[in-house]
């Protein structure tokens, strides 16, 4: 397994997967924060670029882009109790409250640190009981 995961930081840790990366975080973080456009709008938006690149930078540009979104979701939720994405809905009424009394910045870190280790924690997940599941999901075929 510890091949397996050197050779997925190989490919990630490329220069220009990681230029990639920068550049559709930064798009869906505009895309995010505005109200009405979604993360999957944002990835539908990208997807005729993605159609020049290597598998690889693709792959890492769709999933860059809509983890940003769905967290940018979350600043006009915060700072003007309208949520940028539908999965910032449940978000608003705490962190409004939170912005009302001067905390905004507080009520954005527990977005943001949320936001970072539940995709940590999944990514973990995913990568021990992928095989599992994998040999399970095969089963009904």
């Amino acid at each position: 397994m510890t091949a397996e995961i050197m050779t997925a930081l190989d490919l990630v840790l490329n220069p220009f997967v990681l230029m990639v990366i920068l550049a559709s975080c930064i798009y869906g973080l505009f895309i995010g924060a505005i109200p009405g456009l979604t993360a999957t709008m944002s990835v539908a938006l990208l997807v005729p670029i993605t159609f020049f690149l290597d598998p690889v930078p693709a792959i890492a540009a769709i999933v860059s882009t809509t983890a940003t979104a769905i967290f940018a979701g979350d600043i006009p939720g915060c700072l003007l109790r309208m949520p940028g994405t539908p999965a910032s809905a449940a978000y608003v009424d705490e962190s409004y409250a939170l912005t009302q009394k001067g905390k905004s910045e507080i009520a954005l870190s527990a977005s943001l640190i949320g936001a970072v280790l539940g995709g940590i924690l999944g990514v973990a997940l995913l990568m021990v009981f992928a095989a599992q599941l994998a040999r399970f999901a095969v089963r009904f075929s």
